[in-house]
């Protein structure tokens, strides 16, 4: 196949890649805009807290995991699995903490693992 780069076998296997979202800690006050305070002073909404969920994006692939209500430190505990083929010829995985929002969610956090770090030769 002339589009696999050198290095890569022809032949690849199907496998499942896990990612274990476990926690988030210290997340920021995300309310805090103009039209924020307005509603506020409107309508006495107050929401300052975070509705935060993780968005992982691999190899074309995304997954999200649930979505943790008013939490500064959310607690998971949940797992995402992709399956692609092995070895895989995506490079990083793209790990996304977003605010769940009624209009438009957020991104307060993005973290890219580079495979090459957490993986073996061979």
């Amino acid at each position: 196949n002339l589009l696999l780069p050198d290095g890569v076998p022809p032949e690849r296997q199907w496998a499942r890649f896990y990612i274990k979202i476990y926690r988030a800690e210290g997340l920021p006050r995300m309310n805090t805009s103009i039209m924020a305070n307005v509603k506020k002073a409107l309508i006495g909404e107050n929401k300052d807290l975070v509705d935060p969920y993780v968005q992982v994006a691999f190899a074309g692939q995304k997954g999200k995991t649930s979505i943790q209500k008013s939490s500064y430190e959310p607690l998971w505990n949940e797992q995402i699995i992709f399956t692609e083929m092995f070895p895989p010829l995506c490079k990083r995985i793209k790990i996304q903490i977003r605010d769940s929002d009624k209009v438009n969610d957020v991104a307060i956090g993005t973290h890219f693992i580079d495979l090459r770090k957490i993986s073996n030769e061979g």
